[in-house]
């Protein structure tokens, strides 16, 4: 049951902005409402409705914090279709009006010292598929990935097929996390991990282990930043924020998971973009 669950907690991810309640969730499982509310409940500690507005209410904490839309247009892109509601349901979980987080977050943000060694570039990205598979782990655990062997457990045989593909994880908490928007201190921080696969290679038609999934990940730009190891992570991503945030380009933060690929001569952050 617990595969069910994390196709659960993935589905709750991918649908924030959509009017979908438990008999969708339930409808997309093949299970039962009562089994999911128990299930979940059992798993994640709270009801999949409760989940769901909390993440909504991360994301957000980061469009404010990070991006350019109006408060009103963030709500309706997490899934509120009346301001008020949103307003209420925010300042409840963060104690704060969407107005006045956004103009306190920033100022935290402009503090500190930058990198100088790092460098922020603006690229687009063509359209790739990705075969990931969903971990829980405690925020202080980033462990170790670019291991060939974590990020291909259970595709053993397969290789062949991703001889092209860049090692890489996606991290959907790590900017509610770098802004403090996880409301829940010492809660498990979501991680994907596997393998991006070349523009070229579809791997359709590719039997997956079951914790594995194949995802679709559309053409689109992205701010991004190269290191040469995991451990500059935080820095770059607070620089690249402050960047973003300095410097206006035609382009805003998205919401959507940061990504970071192992590639030939370095690691690359990827923070995804919208228009």
């Amino acid at each position: 049951m617990l595969d069910a669950m994390t196709r659960a907690e993935i589905w709750l991810q991918d649908t924030l902005g959509m009017p979908l309640g438990i008999d969708d969730l339930a409808s997309h499982l093949g299970y039962s409402p009562s089994q999911v509310r128990r299930q979940f409940g059992h798993h994640f500690g709270s009801s999949p409705g409760v989940y769901r507005d909390r993440r909504r209410l991360e994301r957000a904490a980061v469009l404010l914090a990070l991006g350019t839309k109006n408060i009103a247009q963030i709500g309706m892109a997490c899934g509120y279709q009346n301001h008020s509601a949103f307003s209420r349901a925010f300042q409840r979980l963060y104690g704060k009006t969407p107005r006045s987080y956004r103009r306190a977050v920033r100022q935290t943000l402009n503090r500190g010292q930058l990198s100088s060694q790092m460098t922020l570039s603006i690229e687009q990205k063509s359209s790739h598929y990705a075969v990931m598979r969903r971990l829980y782990e405690a925020p202080h655990i980033l462990w170790q990935p670019g291991n060939p062997g974590m990020h291909t457990q259970d595709l053993k045989g397969l290789d062949r097929r991703y001889g092209d593909a860049a090692l890489s994880i996606a991290l959907p908490d790590l900017l509610s996390r770098h802004i403090s928007a996880c409301n829940e201190a010492g809660s498990s921080q979501r991680m994907d991990i596997g393998l991006c696969l070349a523009p070229q290679n579809e791997a359709t038609g590719l039997p997956l282990p079951v914790p594995y999934r194949r995802i679709y990940i559309a053409t689109q730009p992205y701010a991004i930043i190269r290191l040469q190891n995991i451990s500059q992570l935080d820095a770059a991503v607070h620089c690249l924020v402050r960047h973003l945030l300095s410097h206006p380009v035609p382009f805003h933060i998205s919401g959507k998971a940061p990504w970071v690929l192992w590639l030939e001569d370095c690691l690359e952050l990827r923070i995804p973009l919208g228009h």
